[in-house]
């Protein structure tokens, strides 16, 4: 196969001189690098002419044993000016571009243009794809339609810069838009007022008719269109003198409890105290104070604070955060943090002003991966943002900075005075606040979970590898954990049917006591380990939960017939141990009570909830129907896609 090197070579030293001969006529310039010509005219508008070629560029005519190669051009408009007002005004970044058709032709190689060096040998998966490409390729005549050489260099290059320039107008653009209403800040840019108005009242009824259309069928078809009025409402405040109303706005309402409980033990038992309907909004996280406050951000970047009896409290908007790298409560107090903000319970927020970084134009500043805590100790706000550890003061004034190298899946440990940074993905880095290395825990390919102890004596590290990593930060002895022990004789043959891969464990937390781990692995495994001599311990489901939990069913075909093949959940004994044999219903949460007396494991991403003691027996079970999680040490929530329900410890 044709390496990309030198199609990119064959379309800078062979087409592009023949197009500039007829583009440098109109002003055109040839930008190598991008493999375009461009020029810019007395409007602020960016002519553009792009070169390509197919997937398959080259053709050879048996019959005259000459080889061809097919290359594409099609231009385009940009408006420079348009995009930095876009970000200047809106906030965000805006690619704008008008196309025009694509044409294709061809010229003539030599053999000789080629080389040793020129392509490669495709593995088995490129080939494949190639074979299909070419298939699809084929079938759509994609090597049909090409113009002869001489007429597209004389008639239609000509005719090209001509649309080009005809079509570098606002007005014209926007009419030939794809979509109605596509580019209406366009003509606000382009001075058109009176006309933009018009079309944001006619987009915003449109879109009304169409909410009031999809509600006639159900909330959820409406979800979207509900989102873009939103975000039309959003835009209208910024660029126009316009007022737009939601009359869908959502809101959050309380319902009739409905008095549930849980039952994890005859000590461990949570009641319901309060049930909202949330089903007019997509959550995007929560969380909830000693107060029983909630803290709410929707995915329409709204944040929405309830008090204990589900009354509003405030509902702000938020912009420009696409990733929520911390959220939580303060321990030990009511405050909520977000990123880089905290929020009182007077509702003041503290916003801890991050460095500014130094970004290409038109970039907006976001916070990658980052942690943040509050060192109780010296009562300061401790964040990790860009690889640099940041220390403010208690009033949100940046204290003092260190370059600590990592970016990615820091972790910070006020209580130690520690951070953990991970080098690429092969070990844990431990560091004091002034940056000195205290030690490095090397791990297996992939495992870049972590978890410490509560007393911060062990760590663990654990994903993708089935060996995960156990450290002694004592006495720096290092152990393996098997989730699942395929070190085995049989174990994979009879427990997985041959299943060569992934078994990694996906989610492990220590007890609160410090006492035991308890993990969860891929392929439906449920284990624990007592410390500190790391016994194995297989968590085995109650015979009348195994009965309930979901089989693999899978499909199979071959010439002459198909079927389907269920794979039961079921003990299976090898030699003197017994295992579950379980393809599904993965450990998605670990919670534990009464200083690790008592834990739970959700299953299947809020399906199951099973309660176990301290020496791993299966005390209870529930079916569910969302996610559950333990806030504040207080408060079990259940959120399903419509409800989010808080339960109190009796």
């Amino acid at each position: 196969m044709i390496k990309k090197s030198k199609i990119k070579e064959l379309i800078n030293d062979k087409v592009a001189p023949i197009l500039s001969d007829e583009l440098t006529k109109h002003g055109f310039k040839y930008q190598k690098s991008k493999q375009l010509f461009s020029r810019q005219d007395t409007k602020g508008f960016s002519h553009i002419i792009n070169i390509s070629a197919p997937y398959s560029p080259l053709v050879h005519d048996d019959s005259t044993d000459k080889l061809s190669f097919v290359f594409e051009v099609y231009g385009e408009i940009k408006i420079p000016s348009y995009e930095k007002w876009t970000f200047d005004t809106l906030g965000y970044q805006t690619n704008f571009y008008f196309n025009t058709e694509i044409l294709r032709s061809k010229i003539e190689l030599s053999f000789d243009d080629f080389d040793d060096d020129s392509s490669y040998a495709p593995t088995a998966s490129q080939q494949f794809k190639r074979i299909v490409t070419l298939a699809l390729t084929r079938d759509s005549n994609f090597h049909d339609g090409l113009i002869p050489l001489d007429d597209f260099l004389n008639i239609r290059i000509p005719n090209l810069v001509s649309r080009i320039s005809e079509n570098a107008d606002i007005l014209k653009i926007y009419k030939s838009s794809h979509s109605p209403f596509q580019h209406i800040n366009l003509l606000f840019f382009g001075g058109y007022v009176d006309l933009a108005n018009e079309e944001f009242e006619k987009y915003y009824q449109f879109l009304v008719q169409e909410i009031e259309n999809k509600l006639k069928i159900s909330e959820a078809e409406a979800h979207n269109s509900i989102g873009v009025l939103n975000w039309l409402i959003k835009n209208v405040k910024k660029v126009a003198n316009l007022t737009f109303v939601n009359p869908f706005e959502g809101s959050i309402k309380v319902l009739n409890s409905k008095n549930e409980k849980f039952e994890f033990s005859k000590k461990t038992q949570f009641i319901e105290k309060l049930r909202l309907d949330i089903s007019q909004f997509e959550i995007r996280a929560f969380n909830i104070n000693p107060l029983c406050e909630i803290l709410i951000i929707t995915k329409n970047q709204k944040l929405i604070k309830i008090n204990s009896k589900g009354e509003l409290v405030f509902e702000r908007e938020i912009e420009n955060i696409p990733n929520i790298w911390a959220f939580g409560v303060i321990e030990e107090t009511n405050d909520f943090f977000m990123n880089n903000y905290i929020f009182t319970p007077d509702n003041n927020i503290i916003e801890l002003n991050l460095p500014v970084q130094k970004l290409k134009k038109g970039q907006v500043q976001y916070a990658v991966n980052s942690d943040f805590a509050y060192w109780h100790k010296n009562e300061k706000y401790l964040i990790v943002y860009e690889g640099t550890f940041l220390v403010f003061s208690k009033d949100g004034s940046l204290e003092s900075s260190i370059d600590i190298g990592e970016k990615y899946r820091s972790k910070i440990l006020a209580k130690r005075e520690w951070i953990l940074i991970q080098k690429g993905e092969t070990a844990n880095i431990i560091l004091n606040f002034d940056g000195k290395v205290l030690g490095t825990y090397e791990f297996g390919k992939g495992n870049t979970l972590y978890e410490f102890s509560p007393n911060y004596e062990f760590l663990i590290s654990f994903s993708y590898s089935t060996k995960s990593q156990f450290y002694n930060l004592i006495n720096g002895d290092k152990n393996t954990l098997w989730a699942h022990p395929t070190y085995l004789k049989d174990y994979k043959e009879k427990i997985y049917n041959g299943v060569s891969h992934n078994f990694g464990m996906n989610i492990a937390k220590f007890s609160p006591d410090n006492k035991y781990i308890v993990g969860g692995a891929d392929h439906g495994k449920y284990v624990a380990w007592n410390l500190p001599k790391l016994e194995r311990i297989e968590l085995m489901p109650s015979d009348e939960v195994i009965e309930l939990l979901e089989p693999l069913i899978t499909s199979w075909s071959n010439i002459n017939e198909r079927g389907v093949e269920v794979t039961k959940v079921e003990k299976v004994t090898l030699g003197s141990q017994t295992f579950l044999k379980n393809r599904r219903n993965d450990m998605s949460q670990i919670i534990f009570f009464e200083d690790g007396d008592i834990f739970i494991t959700e299953l299947g991403y809020g399906k199951f909830v099973l309660s176990w003691d301290r020496n791993f027996k299966n005390l209870t079970y529930k079916k569910i129907d969302g996610r559950l999680d333990f806030h504040s040490k207080k408060y079990l929530t259940q959120n399903t896609s419509k409800e989010l329900i808080i339960y109190q410890q009796q």
